[in-house]
């Protein structure tokens, strides 16, 4: 399996803003949303390994979550770079974004990358981490757009399939195998919280 986590909530985050390469730390309720990712993950899975992207919010992650000490860094699981769109409201900016990645998926913002970019590297860490999952469970902490790439990647979908689909914070995917063939078994889980 696959084990896909997107990061704890940031400040950045509860602004409602975009957050891209910008790196932002773990808000409190973020952190509790590590902390019970963690207990959930170890419910159900033993882990094998661990993989971040190199952003501080999802080393935070894996750190609450009880996995940091395992975790390797993969630059190909970081966010997408929304150049000069970081940290605007997303409410100001998603409409126009999504219209140029609709009209072509190799558009850049302006110091930026594009949604075609992004989707090759996240197809190659996944291709690189396939093999090892068919008798181990890797657990990858990373990004809304990362794990919707793989998400879109485990489902044989084109890169502008990931404008389709919408991830929450401290939520959790998986991409598992069935009858020898990929299968996304769940996407966007809430985890349950502890009463």
């Amino acid at each position: 399996m696959l084990i896909l986590l997107r990061h704890g909530r940031t400040p950045t985050n509860e602004q409602r803003r975009l957050q891209g390469s910008h790196d932002a730390s773990l808000d409190e309720v973020g952190r509790t949303q590590a902390a019970h990712a963690g207990d959930y993950i170890r419910s159900r899975w033993d882990i094998d390994e661990v993989v971040i992207s190199p952003l501080a919010r999802t080393r935070q992650t894996a750190e609450c979550a009880g996995f940091g000490d395992a975790a390797v860094v993969d630059d190909r699981w970081r966010e997408i770079d929304f150049g000069d769109y970081d940290r605007r409201p997303i409410s100001e900016v998603v409409q126009e974004l999504a219209a140029a990645w609709t009209e072509d998926i190799h558009y850049e913002p302006a110091d930026g990358e594009s949604m075609a970019v992004l989707h090759d590297r996240v197809v190659s860490a996944c291709l690189d981490l396939e093999a090892r999952a068919h008798d181990r469970n890797i657990l990858v902490v990373s990004h809304a757009t990362p794990i919707k790439s793989a998400a879109v990647w485990a489902m044989g979908g084109p890169a502008s399939q990931v404008l389709s689909l919408s991830l929450n914070v401290g939520t959790v995917s998986v991409i598992g195998h069935y009858h020898g063939a990929l299968v996304l078994k769940e996407f966007n889980s809430w985890i349950p919280r502890p009463r």
